[in-house]
């Protein structure tokens, strides 16, 4: 409950996944760009496909699936530091 959260442990408290969520987020849509626009020439390179579309999809996915992957451990941080109370007081401790 936020109520009880912020009686406890002050209104900090709500805001302390903020920092990897930002910065995981940030870093996960970067990369899932740049990835995308580098990959959408190689790709139809290598199928010379008449239409664009097959090897646009196969960079998105490909685009998707790295920029997800990357965000795992900003993720795990997050969800530590919003349930574990050991686990530190802010991104740059955990």
């Amino acid at each position: 409950d936020a109520v009880t959260r912020i009686s406890e442990e002050g209104g900090g408290a709500l805001l302390r996944g903020l920092g990897p969520t930002v910065i995981g987020y940030g870093v996960e849509g970067a990369a899932k760009f740049g990835l995308y626009e580098s990959l959408k020439p190689e790709v139809a390179k290598i199928l010379s496909l008449d239409s664009p579309a097959i090897p646009y999809l196969i960079a998105s996915i490909v685009a998707g699936a790295t920029a997800s992957i990357m965000l795992c451990p900003m993720e795990k941080a997050r969800v530590r530091l919003v349930t574990d109370p050991d686990f530190a007081s802010n991104l740059i401790t955990g």
